[in-house]
């Protein structure tokens, strides 16, 4: 089984990056979303967080995939670190991060957060224009 996946962010970035991913591999299991409003702070962050984790035991495979190191959402994932063995945060949220994480086999949430960390990077890439592309080349 794949690891649970949960998605944080400040604002709605969380649940736009995953609808964006449900549009190119469609409906994705295990998938919660935590949109940190701007009230919200650290209590009501945590809060949220606490009650997707409660909704699982401690020994689930979880990888939480956040925004933005050190921020809030990051900063409530990572005091849930101790509590729980198998639960990995992994900052940088991106959409090829997502999308590979819903068509990965991995199943151990160490070796999914490693293999998103070296996705996300590679994610980014200052692009250049190397020749035209005509219209024929283009896919939708």
């Amino acid at each position: 089984m794949r690891p649970v996946m949960i998605v944080m962010s400040h604002g709605n970035m969380a649940a736009e990056t995953v609808n964006s991913a449900k549009m190119i591999v469609g409906e994705m299991e295990n998938v919660f979303v935590i949109a940190m409003k701007e009230d919200d702070g650290l209590s009501g962050t945590m809060d949220k967080l606490e009650a997707v984790l409660a909704t699982f035991d401690l020994q689930t495979e979880i990888v939480i995939l956040i925004d933005l190191k050190g921020g809030t959402p990051g900063n409530t994932a990572l005091m849930k670190l101790g509590s729980y063995p198998n639960l990995n945060v992994v900052s940088g949220l991106n959409l090829a991060m997502l999308i590979e994480a819903a068509l990965s086999p991995l199943t151990s949430s160490a070796s999914l957060a490693s293999h998103l960390e070296t996705v996300g990077r590679n994610a980014v890439e200052k692009l250049a224009l190397a020749e035209k592309i005509g219209e024929e080349e283009y896919e939708e």
